[in-house]
């Protein structure tokens, strides 16, 4: 028995395709009876499919980039690698029994003469081998539950699976749904532009600088569909996403990317913390990019200074939670202000940064900032700097339709006075979620913005109210719903 066991130990091993994959599979002695996928530097897959005491270990070593790629050229590639994986995991399996059953002869065997050189001890070494064999894979084959697959056990940054790709059926059925609502909701947008011009807080010129500032799509397209609405309506100069465009920071979400190439405007972009490198390229890579990574841009005749996230959430090797970030963002906001001063002169007009402490200590050396990250929209103030914290314009992105109540999509247009290239206005934009049936534009002042904009009553039947300056601090705000 002892044999047998070191036999299946050393011996006990096949290296085989497995669709777009090549792996190893092995076979353990354990009382720990489970399959393990081994997905490095990613982590494992632990999977509870049988009782007997063997442990089945499947290591990936090589993603073949022929086959890989072609199924990123065509999705529809995947229902036939399905039906080539489950064939060529059934061989995998079959070449590993037969290999172990050989391993565990063998090593029975010279087990049993080492003991005596005699044909009894061969006779008895090849009988115990095939016992010992033929119970643990009967047990195994008998026991086994294919179910199992449905309730992996995740390690490592593999940790982030089951927030990935938990629930992708029904999301997929709701966002079919959820996009079909969307598309009628922002059609109103181009009547909402229509009541927002009447407002008489702000009259556009021709010259006024516009820019859309965007925030935390989380790959939801949809996003790319209201801003595609928005920067032809309102006949915006630039678009400022302040990060978070991704979930994961992958390659394959880098498909989205091509979004922005397709906007036709100028697409000045900061990293977020759930963005990569790999990421920043890829927005570097699109025609009317502008990615900033401490340096200043100008556009739309704006001097814009932008600064990537430091974290990288999606990495779980390294300490999270809300706590975590916290301490993280406040020691990274005197190094940002630093390199903002570093940057000057001359004067930069707007700053742009993902998680709004970050930028803490950057009061007074430029008059606005814009970040994303909370998906909540907010105005404050960093000493004389207003700040503008954007919501999700991806509605905190796909993930979000498991939720009963998906969040609204928010971007903001903002209105800069091409002389003093400061703001003066800036409208924000909210399309309701699934199930709902809104969409609003709100007009607000910034601090310090001349309050002499009064509003006369609406005309009978118009949907434009006026909210007084204590409704919405700090500055007046006019809605259209």
């Amino acid at each position: 028995m002892a044999g047998a066991l070191i036999g299946i130990v050393v011996a006990a091993v096949v290296r085989v395709p497995i669709g777009p994959f090549t792996a190893t599979l092995r076979l353990r002695p354990s009382t720990d009876s489970e399959t393990i996928v081994r997905l490095a530097p990613l982590g494992t897959i632990r999977l509870d499919t049988h009782d007997a005491p063997l442990a089945v270990i499947v290591r990936v070593d090589e993603l073949r980039l022929v086959e890989a790629g072609a199924i990123v050229r065509d999705p529809a590639l995947l229902e036939r690698f399905e039906t080539e994986l489950v064939a060529d995991t059934r061989s995998a399996l079959r070449a590993l029994a037969v290999r172990s059953v050989l391993a565990a002869t063998v090593g029975a065997i010279l087990a049993a003469l080492a003991s005596a050189l005699a044909w009894r001890s061969l006779m008895v070494g090849t009988a115990v081998s095939f016992l010992l064999v033929a119970s643990t894979l009967s047990a195994t084959m008998t026991s086994w539950r294919a179910e199992a697959v449905a309730e992996p056990r995740y390690t490592g940054l593999l940790t982030i699976a089951p927030q990935a790709v938990g629930g992708v059926e029904s999301l997929v059925e709701r966002f079919g749904e959820y996009r079909a609502q969307l598309a009628e909701l922002v059609e109103n947008v181009i009547t909402l532009y229509g009541v927002g011009s009447r407002l008489p807080t702000l009259d556009p010129s021709l010259t006024t600088t516009r820019i859309l500032h965007v925030s935390d799509v989380h790959l939801n397209p949809q996003a790319f569909d209201l801003m595609r609405r928005v920067v032809n309506q309102f006949e915006i100069d630039a678009v400022v996403d302040s990060g978070d465009t991704t979930d994961w920071g992958t390659e394959p979400e880098s498909r989205l990317l091509d979004e922005i190439g397709r906007l036709g405007v100028p697409y000045v972009w900061v990293r977020g913390n759930h963005d990569s490198r790999s990421t920043q390229d890829a927005v570097a890579s699109q025609p009317n990019s502008v990615v900033l990574d401490g340096q200043a841009r100008d556009v739309a005749g704006l001097r814009i200074w932008g600064l990537g996230d430091p974290r990288y959430t999606p990495d779980k090797s390294q300490p999270v939670g809300k706590e975590v970030e916290r301490r993280q963002a406040a020691a990274a906001a005197p190094a940002m202000a630093a390199a903002l001063r570093g940057a000057m002169p001359p004067a930069v007009d707007v700053v742009v940064v993902h998680d709004p402490a970050v930028a803490a200590a950057a009061g007074d050396l430029t008059p606005l900032v814009l970040a994303g990250h909370t998906h909540e929209p907010r105005q404050s103030t960093l000493g004389r700097t207003v700040l503008l914290v954007e919501g999700s314009t991806g509605g905190a992105g796909l993930r979000a339709l498991r939720g009963a109540t998906p969040e609204p999509l928010t971007c903001s247009v903002l209105y800069f006075n091409p002389t003093t290239r400061t703001l003066i206005a800036y409208d924000r934009i909210t399309v309701d979620g699934l199930g709902q049936t809104g969409v609003k534009i709100e007009r607000h002042l910034p601090p310090g913005r001349p309050q002499a904009f009064k509003a006369p009553a609406p005309a009978v039947g118009d949907s434009t109210t006026t909210s007084s300056p204590a409704a919405a601090p700090p500055g007046p705000t006019i809605s259209s719903s």
